[in-house]
């Protein structure tokens, strides 16, 4: 022990939760300390929480201890950290978790190539069907923590998607766009929540509340947005704000197919609330793109879905990144901090502003019907590469005759994870990695560049190339890939059953600030 730890010093108490893997860690402070808990299967411990610091004056301090496998005893102790440098842990506790829920959790399984090892953190997925409970794992496939909404399941809600927060807690988009009786017995309805890890509700933001709101708001175009339901992503900021995803629906005439007429379509916009979860900026597709460009699945069984937009990021420019997987773009709008026009800066991908340069530069080699544009790299305040998960689903749109050929018909799409280097000022575009999957994921996934360099790639419910789309939930496929001389090499994989996965990405920890090597 070191010199600063005087073990018994501090009483503390661990208790159960409402969740069943979670503990609460509870102790009295002094004043300037901060407290973190460490915990593991034996009193080598192995990891920790955050850190929290104390109350002004010193006072008690709770600490949610989350990461642990189902019906496991565990160690743990608090480690107390003073501002002089010394330090002091209470006595060892142990603490055992329940039983996981059953028939409601994804039924997982993984692998570990032999003598690799897979990057550091653990895996959030978001599953979003036939039941969405999202969950998070160690790279054994062990159900480390998971997030039941029970509380929306009258209405069909789940998560899409859960996201960390940088105060530890979760946020979670809820919505029952695409439930089975929505909205032919159960109207739509939507949900923000941020949560704690026991899974308590810390704030919400309901679909009626945001429709009220909205209500006396105009985008800057001069338009009011009407959310039908929140939708694909949610994004927090920097700075205590949300980008919230909604989907609206607008009347428009087209004039081209299926026009001449007034068609009522499903559009996109964006929300952009303060810390409080009020709308201060809003942003409409209606308002910035031709209605009469609707190259993918623009028809009535899919109710004239135009945008889907499925993913917003932050540009490092303050704009926003938003990906429009019915128009195969990824677009920059003017944001600014919630102080831009909203026009679209740009448009990447076919038909777009950007050239394809390189050695791969046929129309067909942009992404199409696209999920997940993560960026990766900038120089400055310009993007200058990012990832795609490239669905392939009407890439026959970029070629001769279009989707609708048939002498010849168009080949079978496939799937892909790529990444794009971009150049802002020149408005060109290449493909500097790619990694065909030899099957079609039709919907969902995303590729994300881990911590220590390999590339994870999520595939919602592929099937071979040729096949149709499934009528029922095939298993989700996750697999982690090392460069070698041969190309890249499984490191990790793991299956999600029943497989409506639609990201799954490694995080850290479930801790800001921590990574665990190794998971719990």
């Amino acid at each position: 022990m070191s010199d600063g730890e005087r073990p018994g010093g501090f009483s503390a108490s661990v208790t159960p939760t409402s969740h069943p893997l979670v503990a609460k860690f509870a102790l009295t402070v002094p004043a300037d300390t901060t407290v973190e808990v460490e915990f593991g299967p034996d009193t080598s411990y192995g990891w920790s929480t955050a850190a929290v610091s104390a109350p002004a004056g010193g006072g008690s301090v709770s600490i949610l201890v989350a990461g642990m496998r189902a019906q496991t005893e565990y160690h743990m102790r608090a480690r107390i950290q003073f501002p002089q440098g010394k330090w002091e842990t209470t006595p060892d506790q142990t603490f055992t978790t329940g039983a996981l829920p059953s028939n409601i959790l994804p039924t997982l399984t993984a692998s570990t190539t032999p003598g690799q090892s897979p990057s550091p953190g653990v895996e959030l997925v978001n599953v979003i069907d036939p039941v969405g409970i999202s969950v998070v794992t160690d790279f054994a496939a062990n159900i480390l923590w998971y997030y039941d909404n029970a509380a929306d399941e009258s209405w069909e809600g789940y998560a899409f998607p859960i996201k960390p927060l940088k105060n530890g807690n979760m946020i979670a988009s809820i919505t029952n766009l695409y439930s089975a009786n929505v909205p032919q017995q159960i109207p739509y309805n939507s949900v923000l929540r941020e949560i704690d890890l026991a899974g308590n509700s810390i704030r919400e933001l309901y679909l009626a509340d945001l429709s009220t709101a909205l209500s006396t708001m105009k985008t800057p175009q001069g338009s009011v947005v009407t959310a039908l339901c929140y939708s694909h992503d949610v994004l927090p900021l920097w700075n205590g704000h949300t980008i919230l995803l909604v989907q609206e629906q607008r009347s428009v005439w087209l004039t081209d197919p299926p026009g001449p007429g007034q068609f009522t379509i499903l559009g996109d916009a964006l929300v952009d609330l303060d810390e409080n979860f009020k709308p201060v900026w809003v942003w409409s597709v209606f308002d910035n793109l031709d209605p009469n460009r609707h190259p993918y699945e623009f028809d009535a069984a899919d109710g004239y879905d135009w945008t889907h937009c499925n993913c917003v990021q932050i540009a490092p420019d303050g704009n926003l990144i938003l990906s429009s997987r019915h128009q195969n773009w990824v677009m920059k709008i003017d944001y600014e901090g919630g102080s831009g026009g909203g026009t679209i800066l740009w448009k990447l991908g076919y038909q777009g502003d950007f050239t394809l340069v390189g050695s791969q530069t046929a129309d067909t080699d942009w992404f199409f019907a696209q999920h997940y544009p993560n960026l990766l790299a900038a120089s400055g305040d310009q993007i200058t590469r990012l990832s795609v998960f490239d669905n392939g689903n009407d890439r026959c749109f970029a070629m001769p005759g279009g989707c609708g050929a048939t002498s010849p018909a168009p080949p079978p799409p496939f799937s892909r994870g790529a990444i794009f280097t971009i150049d802002e000022t020149a408005m060109e575009a290449s493909v500097a990695w790619q990694y065909p999957l030899n099957q079609y994921s039709f919907w969902g996934g995303n590729v994300m560049v881990l911590l220590n360099g390999d590339i994870e790639i999520c595939a919602s419910e592929p099937v071979p190339i040729g096949s149709p789309p499934p009528t029922s939930d095939t298993p989700s496929q996750v697999v982690e890939l090392a460069a070698s001389p041969k190309g890249p090499m499984t490191v990790w994989q793991m299956t999600v059953t029943s497989g409506g996965a639609y990201r799954s990405y490694r995080i850290p920890s479930l801790y800001p600030g921590v990574i665990w090597a190794g998971g719990p």
